[in-house]
């Protein structure tokens, strides 16, 4: 009998990378026979479906969104204001909620294995009586986005006395273990779906990058590459596709730029979105492993990352099946997107590369990988 499957994450309603995955995963193991429940710790509006007819549950544990941190930045003054104490009333409030959600949750069936995609839904399960249950947890990101914050101490305190962890990449697999965590292996993020056919990447002229408008994404670094090379190719237009906190600075450098650069909404489909695009270009600072990424390659696209992390390293096979250049410099990516929107063969050769090695990815094989790790954690 398999094993029923309590599947978390800090929200599951967002349009992100990792509630993309989640769903995913969920429908996958429904569809494979497993009882699945796909539980996110608090709401999110606006609410997105990704899977039109799930054959999972879904459960959000707070009834309100969690109040963001203070915005003083007197630290020691706003401990006394009276809105600090309200607020971590109600943080406190709503943790409890969670924790007795969660609780109804787990007991109303047999116990088999929790899943927490993100290190806030370990904290709600530690908060959470749950013996006789097996506990994986992941990380989605990489070690050194981790150790270049607070997460490396937080995964190491959550996870040290979990049943696994899995990373993203081989590297960071190792190097979690190494840091502290004595029980790891990797499992790569699966594409929801296989193209039947690759996007005609040489019949629009549309650079396009999708995600989210922070400022470890480096949007600012490619509108800065655009700005030199859309002047000397009229015909190209950069599509900006998604949302966050640095839309209106992003907006206003744009606004400076001789050459046409767009900016769309979030989207649901990101296949679709990506399906009109001539090159895909990834400018973050930070990855973990880039579901973006592996979904414009399965497109056959031609795509241009920086050099962030493991996991586009994996991805590209070390530069063949991906151009990758360094982080942070505008000079880097203007060079690399021009060699490719002035040679459509050099796009489509890229592209039949990178569609070629990004198969191991497809949704079938990631899910074997996760029946294994199940077998393998209730041994």
């Amino acid at each position: 009998m398999k094993p029923r499957i309590v599947l978390m994450a800090n929200n599951i309603d967002e349009v992100g990378g990792a509630q993309r995955v989640v769903h995913v995963i969920a429908q996958g193991l429904a569809g494979r026979g497993y009882d699945v429940d796909l539980v996110g710790v608090t709401p999110f509006e606006p609410r997105h479906e990704f899977i039109a007819d799930p054959n999972f549950r879904r459960f959000t544990l707070m009834n309100r969104a969690w109040p963001p941190p203070p915005t003083s930045d007197l630290r020691l003054a706003r401990y006394l204001l009276p809105s600090y104490r309200r607020r971590q009333a109600a943080r406190s409030e709503l943790a409890n909620q969670a924790a007795q959600a969660l609780t109804g949750i787990l007991e109303d069936g047999p116990r088999g294995i929790i899943v927490t995609a993100q290190l806030w839904a370990m904290e709600t399960v530690a908060r959470t009586p749950h013996d006789g249950w097996a506990v994986i947890g992941q990380y989605h990101s990489s070690f050194e986005a981790a150790a270049g914050g607070r997460d490396l101490a937080r995964s190491i305190e959550l996870y040290r006395d979990v049943d696994l962890v899995t990373l993203l990449t081989p590297d960071d697999a190792t190097a979690f273990q190494q840091a502290g965590l004595n029980s790891t292996r990797w499992l790569p993020n699966p594409l929801a779906f296989w193209p039947a056919t690759p996007a005609d990447h040489g019949r629009d002229h549309v650079v396009t990058y999708l995600g989210r408008f922070s400022a470890e994404k480096g949007v600012r670094f490619l509108i800065d590459a655009w700005s030199a090379i859309a002047p000397s190719h009229p015909t190209w237009r950069l599509r900006l596709i998604g949302s966050g906190p640095d839309e209106a600075a992003l907006r206003a450098q744009a606004a400076q730029v001789d050459g046409p650069i767009e900016f769309l909404p979030p989207v649901t489909d990101a296949m679709a979105a990506l399906r009109d695009a001539s090159i895909v270009v990834l400018p973050s600072l930070t990855e973990g492993l880039p579901l973006v990424m592996a979904e414009a390659m399965s497109l056959g696209l031609a795509v241009v990352a920086t050099d962030c992390s493991a996991g586009v390293r994996l991805l590209s096979e070390d530069g063949q099946a991906a151009r990758v250049v360094p982080r942070g410099s505008a000079g880097a990516l203007a060079g690399a997107l021009g060699e490719l929107m002035e040679s459509t063969a050099e796009r489509t050769r890229l592209g039949v590369a990178a569609r070629t090695s990004i198969e191991k990815y497809r949704l079938d094989s990631v899910l074997d990988q996760w029946e294994t790790m199940f077998a393998d954690v209730l041994r």
